[in-house]
């Protein structure tokens, strides 16, 4: 019972039981029901029919793998998105990481076939691909420059397996060049003279320690962390991440993301797909629970469908605090 004192003020049988009807027009209601417009009546059943429609795909979304921890890493990446919370300024910094994990090996090639040919004509590429990640920040222009210089060598050189190293060398720039994420570190890495990509290996090694444990514990990451602080701080500094007393918690945050991301990547799409079908779902759901709302069953002779369950809320209410959209 509601404790409003202008409510408590009422006598009894006209205070409100259920939200804010009381017994009296709950009475007055059922003996002089008034009728529902028809207009509203045809709306509210076609509306009710396409939710209806919309239910056997919203279970067929539903999955049991959306658990506390992957509906947690979705909480996380909605606010590195929105670059927002606990969550604000880390998200360049998870995929430069993000970047550099998955494509090291290519960096690697980069790097030794930099330092196995040593021609001059290979010296005087890798001096006008240093040029190139200097002075042009467009990466589709980079890579049409780029690969007309490898193409006029490649059509020069004789020596096989320099032939076959400089195609190495093509892809592996290639692979990197498909964000501007992967030239910035490139030039990173030849600017402060980086060979050596240990670095890599700690945070695979740690990722490979957080495998099948629980990763909303993020005092557990941290205390990884702070193991390996020296190596993590290394490509720290060289991409912008402060040497304060946050880096830690920064390094973290990154980690747990990344190894989220490894673990559940495979039904993101799959969530995403049932947050935009609940999204068109929820478009006839609006209608229905306005018309409800306006001819209340306490007051109007409503049908049989005014009182039943709307179709898929359920699955609505279990997900509503992670649709994108302001529903």
């Amino acid at each position: 019972m509601t404790k409003d004192p202008y409510f408590q003020s009422k006598p009894w049988w006209n205070r409100p039981l259920v939200g804010n009807v009381s017994i009296i027009e709950r009475i007055l209601g059922a003996l002089n029901p008034q009728k529902v417009p028809e207009l509203a009546l045809s709306l509210h059943d076609t509306e009710l029919e396409e939710l209806r429609k919309f239910e056997p795909t919203l279970r067929m979304l539903d999955n049991d793998q959306y658990v506390p921890e992957f509906l947690y890493f979705i909480n996380i990446k909605q606010k590195l998105e929105k670059n927002i919370d606990d969550y604000k300024g880390i998200h360049i910094f998870v995929k430069i990481f993000t970047f550099a994990i998955k494509h090291i090996n290519d960096f690697r090639t980069i790097r030794r076939i930099e330092l196995d040919f040593q021609g001059k004509t290979q010296l005087d590429l890798y001096q006008f691909i240093e040029e190139q990640l200097n002075n042009n920040s467009d990466p589709l222009l980079f890579k049409q420059l780029v690969n007309i210089e490898i193409e006029e060598l490649l059509s020069i050189i004789r020596n096989e397996p320099t032939k076959k190293a400089l195609l190495s060398y093509q892809m592996a720039l290639n692979n990197i060049n498909i964000d501007q994420i992967g030239l910035n570190l490139l030039l990173l890495f030849k600017k402060y003279q980086i060979s050596d990509y240990t670095i890599f290996n700690t945070i695979n090694e740690i990722l490979k320690q957080f495998k099948k444990q629980d990763l909303t514990n993020l005092k557990a990451l941290v205390l990884i962390v702070k193991v390996n602080y020296e190596e993590l701080d290394k490509i720290g500094k060289l991409i912008g991440i402060s040497h304060n007393e946050d880096a830690v918690i920064t390094y973290a945050k990154i980690i747990q993301y990344i190894a989220l991301s490894n673990r559940y990547d495979n039904i993101i799409y799959r969530f995403q797909q049932l947050l935009d079908s609940i999204d068109k779902w929820h478009k006839h759901y609006q209608t229905v629970l306005e018309i409800r709302q306006k001819y209340p069953s306490h007051k109007y002779k409503v049908s049989p469908k005014f009182i039943e369950v709307i179709p898929g809320e359920s699955i609505y209410f279990k997900y509503q605090d992670y649709l994108t959209a302001d529903l």
